[in-house]
């Protein structure tokens, strides 16, 4: 017994004295500094010798979409995360970057190490042409492939068949109607076709999704849903007296001052920044609409470059945005919903957050991608057509 004792009263000792060195520097024992200390990202195989890499390598070349909003995470939140890293980032339209990429690749000329952009042209003409190599093999950080951490409990892979060369971060719920405040009560739609009332006629304002660009996504979902299909986008564009442009800023200011009264496929973070600064202006919850809604990524999708320049970095720039540190950045600029379940969706438009347990579609996969060209441009065009539009 009195061994025992003893023994328990050396291990206290020993217990304490530990203690106190970890928080008196007792002994010869060092308190650890919070940048000694090894974070989720040193926890990857190879990935100190991946940063040193990308050091060594001294930069990145990133496309990303046209915006204000996109340089402050794409450039300044990574340089902030890695120092040793610079970003030359090339912001511009979707067209603008992918032609660019063919060019390059064609003159046999490599500049670009990431693409960021939608699913459409990545994971149709640029991964055609082999633009994009497969991402997976670049996927280092367990909590980027932990699939958990992303929503419906996977990685959200835009190509139809591997090699999988682009993943889609941002998920936002794609909300197609917008309207002026001061016009039109929300409370009178309960179904898209309810765009068909002979009220609405001539006034409404939608983006040109024969194009590349916003109301791509939710345009594929209507053409592909069951109670919609090509027949409303039939009688839509030959009946409704839609005006088309390619200009966000110009259409909601037309929304906003009344000119017409709803908008069709509108960018949705547009009419919010809009609605943010007191303009008559609001977007319709998918939720309202019977017939549903898609998930989209808006410009939330990311590619690495063939024999891309920087290899190292570019590794190391897309392991950083698909984190959780990357997309909570991604979120506060861009106010996208991330893909990212383990994040928080705080000050973010509640009808664009996808809810808990809800059913939506992924409109931004390439079976969808590949509707827009063909299918739908043809069939608005010939309804105009009827409708003596251009």
């Amino acid at each position: 017994m009195d061994t025992v004792r003893i023994v328990s009263r050396s291990l206290r000792r020993i217990g304490l004295c530990a203690a106190l060195m970890l928080l008196a520097g007792c002994g010869s024992a060092v308190s650890p500094s919070p940048s000694s200390a090894p974070s989720a990202a040193a926890k990857a195989s190879g990935w100190n010798e991946l940063v040193e890499a990308a050091r060594k390598e001294g930069a990145v070349v990133v496309y990303g979409p046209p915006g204000a909003e996109y340089r402050p995470v794409l450039v300044d939140a990574f340089q902030k995360a890695y120092p040793g890293v610079k970003v030359d980032g090339t912001f511009a339209e979707t067209n603008d970057r992918a032609n660019r990429l063919i060019a390059e690749r064609t003159a046999n000329k490599t500049i670009a190490d990431v693409l960021i952009d939608g699913t459409i042209n990545p994971v149709t003409g640029l991964k055609e042409a082999k633009v994009l190599i497969p991402l997976a093999p670049a996927l280092l950080l367990p909590e980027v492939t932990d699939t958990s951490k992303w929503l419906q409990n996977r990685l959200w892979w835009a190509d139809s068949s591997e090699p999988n060369t682009t993943l889609m971060f941002q998920g936002g719920v794609n909300n197609i109607v917008s309207y002026n405040t001061k016009q039109v009560n929300p409370a009178e739609f309960s179904s898209y076709w309810d765009l068909l009332n002979p009220k609405w006629k001539g006034k409404i304002v939608g983006t040109d999704i024969r194009r590349p660009g916003p109301g791509g996504v939710p345009s594929r979902f209507m053409y592909k849903h069951p109670d919609l299909g090509p027949n409303f986008f039939t009688r839509f564009y030959s009946e409704s007296g839609i005006t088309l442009s390619s200009d966000q800023r110009q259409m909601i200011d037309w929304l906003a001052e009344g000119r017409y009264a709803l908008g069709l496929f509108m960018s949705d973070i547009d009419v919010q920044r809009a609605a943010e600064q007191s303009l008559p202006v609001a977007t319709m919850p998918s939720d309202r609409f019977k017939e549903g809604a898609a998930i989209g990524p808006a410009y939330g999708a990311v590619g690495i470059v063939d024999r891309a320049p920087h290899p190292n970095a570019a590794k190391l720039y897309v392991n950083w945005l698909l984190s959780a540190e990357g997309q909570t950045a991604w979120q506060r600029e861009v106010k996208g919903p991330s893909l990212r379940t383990d994040i928080s969706k705080d000050g973010l438009p509640s009808h664009q957050v996808p809810k808990p347990g809800g059913s939506y579609v992924n409109a931004g996969t390439e079976e969808y991608a590949r509707l827009t060209p063909s299918a739908i441009r043809d069939l608005i065009s010939q309804a105009l057509e009827k409708a003596g539009q251009q």
